[in-house]
């Protein structure tokens, strides 16, 4: 297999030379070659004469000018045997056919290592500065692949075209690393500085931002030599394509219905059961992904899915040559199942003596206990979303459990609503506590919703924090795929001095903070998935839309035809609109629509609108949501014909 880039070939070249131990004097065949012989005890002490290397050996052996210019000569005093026949081997002089072969071979080499090969090129890995005019655009429409996001920058992946169009197109980028697959990549946030001096031994480290950090190891042994105390992440094998930034408010709002059944639900979590669960998994004694304590408690989780009556599966995958298993429940929804929700933690866990003592209490025997126990209070009731419980395994290895979920088990029929992973939710080092909810700018929405039903229903305040660079939990795998995702965590600085030590034990956690921190993130996995309420109308099914665009001199319009099922009993049904993905929606229309079709005209073509529908009966109770439908920017191809149609006849498109 030849090298196909100039570097390969240079370096190629480079090994080449070193191997036969040549010296180039003036001119193509200058070549003079240097004993490599293992019988005899060289000891080589270059001098450069003018335009000349002459190499200097023993004083028994030395190296005198031939009577022409065209080469060098062997003059010995006291030879020794075996060099008589190495040099009659190996030293020739420069016009002999030996080096003419030689010089020969080389130039062959270098021709034949620019053919085209198997081998690919070099991939570069570099760190792009949010920022810059048109960034999210150029990379879009270059179809980047972008590895991680930061708070203030990106990691690409890019190849030879990829790196001369971005310098075209006028991105500045700072190149970090050739990127080779068959090492490791991580980020790792490292905030003391022995630490750094550490890993900085033992690992090739790379700045990023802030306390953040590139990684690169040669393999996952190497990363059992990572002090327990840092947070990490895996770089994942693929990346996404940005999409060009849109502003989104500060703020989101949306309906919300008021009843008793929340206030319900909250009121049945348990202290004692949460007690009870988190007390489980520390007797495993440790829960190191690798060992089979962690095989154990998986089971134990699997067993316990099963004994609510909820189909319960298991993910196997290896890390390193280890079984490590991610566990996987859910509620299927009953209006629109494809829809999911997503409530998961990490149930493995590590310390100082992971092998054989890693109780992990509040890491993160506490997320796991809190998704447990709403299994426990949700089980046998009807949601119109699916409910999704997963527990993973070897986050604290860099996110593996749940980078393995994402590259695997994502279906793409399916749409992600949102995701809800607690890490840690029941240390208390102030009284009260509050809970960190931290999402990426595209989760904003999600932050905002799960902090104002934590608070009410909690009741616990929700401390919002945006933060791209927080990457440490298993939401940054779910961020990775565009999809809503939060990590909520008792703090994000970890103040925790039990953390990943061997006292990390059911004793030092704080049951009315966990209790709290457990309901509010119950309510909004009810919310979000949008339980069934007993009495209250059907929520539509089928919502669908479809898009007709009117062109004028002046402006495009769009015209949305929306159309559902009846609903039986309903007196009539509510029309939401709004330019924001499952947030801050309006009511459109003024009275009841009494027909199962709805048609919204005047809307600018240039911007995204979201749809949703309900249902109203003759108490005036209100429906859940219908999935939410979207009309993307852009203008469609003009049908007149059909919204002529609908507008005169009330045909229908279907």
């Amino acid at each position: 297999m030849w090298p196909r880039s100039p570097i390969q070939t240079k370096r190629a070249l480079v090994l080449i030379v070193k191997r036969c131990r040549i010296f180039i004097r003036p001119g193509l065949f200058g070549l003079i070659f240097r004993s490599a012989h293992t019988n005899y005890p060289w000891y080589h002490n270059i001098r450069r004469k003018g335009w000349v290397l002459r190499p200097t050996f023993p004083s028994s052996v030395l190296w005198r000018p031939a009577s022409s210019n065209s080469g060098y000569r062997l003059c010995s005093l006291h030879p020794p045997s075996n060099f008589i026949n190495y040099q009659n081997r190996m030293m020739c002089d420069v016009n002999s056919p030996c080096r003419l072969r030689l010089a020969l071979f080389i130039i062959l080499f270098s021709c034949l290592s620019f053919m085209p090969g198997s081998q690919p090129a070099p991939l570069l890995l570099v760190q792009v500065q949010k920022g810059q005019a048109g960034l999210e655009t150029i990379l879009w429409q270059e179809k980047i692949e972008c590895l991680q996001e930061l708070e203030g920058s990106y990691l690409l992946r890019l190849d030879r075209e990829e790196v001369l169009k971005l310098r075209s197109r006028g991105v500045r980028f700072k190149r970090l690393a050739f990127y080779d697959r068959s090492l490791v990549y991580l980020v790792a946030r490292i905030s003391r500085a022995a630490e750094l001096e550490y890993i900085t031994s033992r690992f090739t480290v790379l700045p990023l931002e802030g306390s953040d950090y590139l990684l690169i190891a040669r393999g996952q042994f190497e990363l059992e030599e990572l002090p327990v105390t840092v947070r990490r992440r895996l770089l994942p094998a693929s990346g996404k394509t940005l999409t060009p930034g849109v502003m989104l408010p500060g703020e989101f709002s949306w309906r919300q219905v008021q009843d008793t059944l929340y206030e319900l639900l909250a009121a049945e979590v348990s202290a004692d059961n949460l007690r009870a669960r988190v007390t489980a998994l520390q007797n495993f004694g440790t829960r190191y992904a690798p060992t089979a304590n962690c095989l154990q408690a998986g089971q134990y989780i699997y067993d316990y899915f099963s004994s609510l009556g909820l189909p319960v599966s298991f993910q196997d995958f290896y890390y390193s040559t280890y079984l490590c298993r991610n566990v996987i429940s859910e509620i299927r929804g009953q209006t629109y199942p494809e829809q999911v929700v997503i409530i998961c933690a990490h149930y493995d866990s590590t310390s100082d003596q992971r092998w054989t003592l890693a109780p992990g209490a509040d890491d993160n025997g506490s997320g796991t206990g809190a998704v447990l126990e709403a299994a426990r209070i949700l089980a046998g009731r009807p949601f119109d979303f699916t409910v999704r419980f997963i527990l993973f395994s070897a986050e604290e290895q860099g996110l593996v459990g749940s980078l393995r979920y994402v590259q695997e088990r994502l279906n793409p029929s399916e749409n992600i609503l949102g995701v809800i992973n607690l890490d840690m939710v029941a240390y208390a080092d102030l009284v009260p506590e509050d809970l960190d909810l931290i999402g990426n700018r595209s989760s904003s929405w999600l932050v905002d919703r799960v902090a104002a039903l934590s608070a009410l229903y909690g009741p616990v305040a929700g401390k919002k924090i945006i933060d791209a660079s927080f990457v440490y939990s298993d939401h940054a795998s779910f961020w990775d795929r565009g999809i809503a995702a939060l990590c909520a965590i008792e703090d994000a600085s970890v103040p925790n001095p039990y953390y990943h030590r061997t006292t990390d034990t059911v004793d030092t956690l704080n049951f009315d903070f966990y209790r709290s921190a457990t309901r509010g993130s119950l309510i909004s996995l009810v919310d979000l998935a949008q339980i069934i309420r007993p009495g209250y109308p059907s929520t539509p099914k089928n919502f669908n839309l479809a898009v007709g665009t009117q062109a004028s001199i002046f402006n495009h319009l769009k015209g949305v035809y929306l159309s559902w099922d009846t609903v039986p009993g309903a007196a009539g049904y509510n029309v939401y609109r709004s330019t924001e993905p499952q947030a801050n929606f309006q009511k459109i229309n003024g009275s009841l629509i009494y027909d199962s079709r709805y048609v919204d005209v005047l809307l600018a073509a240039k911007t995204t609108f979201y749809y949703t529908v309900t249902a109203v009966d003759s108490l005036n109770r209100e429906s859940n949501f219908s999935r939410v439908m979207a009309v993307n920017a852009g203008v469609n191809p003009v049908n007149s014909l059909r919204y002529l149609l609908w507008s005169l006849f009330g045909f229908s498109w279907n």
